[in-house]
């Protein structure tokens, strides 16, 4: 844009002098305008990309065209970013699946996702979580969907996933009545929580695989080697949700507040 406005005082400024040197009244006039016109196509050229739907812009389209054509460019690019996301959701189910037949006998494993949430009295943003994804084994319940939960949740395991480590909790011992009565609810007695922690080592959520009362929990090296491949998981989800960015539609929990 500066550039052609450069471009455009340069070109008024010569064609002021030839039209002063002519003697003609109306050869500046008419110089002037033909400027104008040229910088005006220049603006509208640069714009689009191209100089046909520059000259198509500035001189052939209706406003109620150009409003048409505007609303057509983001229903395409919103339909670009559904069919992304849905296509990184699917991936992100496809590594929770595989995730609970490493894990042997475990019931549900499911993605939770870290985002900034409401403001505080303090003036200070509260981080919240949203449960995203959730895979079950035949015959159980994957569990209820919820979101703009509280981080402060995960007081008794969120200092062990900052750290980049897995940790293993019986249900029955976490502090937080909310998350316990919620984890219960669908019948689970214990569980495994892994980072999602990307390659700078920035945790954007977490991994929880649950058993429930009668499901044969692994122990010694069977849950290390699972440790290890609850990490590795991780790492691979945060790399999906890098690229597959913020859902198209707002969040109807932080849109109403």
């Amino acid at each position: 844009m500066i550039e052609v406005l450069a471009l455009f005082r340069v070109l008024l400024e010569l064609f002021a002098d030839l039209g002063r040197s002519s003697g003609r009244r109306l050869v500046q006039p008419m110089l002037t305008a033909a400027c104008l016109t040229g910088a005006y196509t220049a603006i509208h050229v640069s714009k689009e990309g191209s100089l046909s739907a520059g000259v198509r812009v500035a001189f052939l389209d209706s406003e109620s065209t150009q409003s048409e054509r505007r609303r057509s460019e983001e229903q395409t690019m919103l339909q670009t970013e559904l069919r992304q996301f849905a296509a990184a959701n699917k991936l992100i189910d496809q590594l929770l699946d595989s995730m609970l037949i490493r894990a042997g006998g475990a019931s549900r494993v499911r993605l939770n996702v870290i985002h900034n949430g409401v403001t505080g009295l303090t003036g200070t943003g509260l981080l919240r979580y949203d449960v995203t994804n959730s895979v079950a084994a035949a015959g159980r319940l994957a569990g209820t969907a919820v979101s703009n939960q509280p981080l402060s949740d995960w007081s008794d395991f969120l200092p062990v996933l900052l750290s980049g480590q897995c940790s293993f909790h019986r249900i029955a011992d976490l502090h937080t009545v909310s998350l316990r009565a919620r984890f219960e609810a669908f019948g689970a007695t214990s569980m495994l929580v892994c980072p999602a922690a990307d390659v700078q080592g920035k945790t954007v959520g977490a991994i929880f695989i649950f058993w429930d009362g009668n499901d044969p929990v692994p122990g010694g090296d069977d849950m290390r080697r699972l440790m290890a491949a609850g990490q590795h998981l991780g790492a691979q989800i945060a790399a999906v949700l890098d690229l597959q960015g913020p859902p198209p539609w707002p969040s109807p929990a932080l849109a109403g507040g």
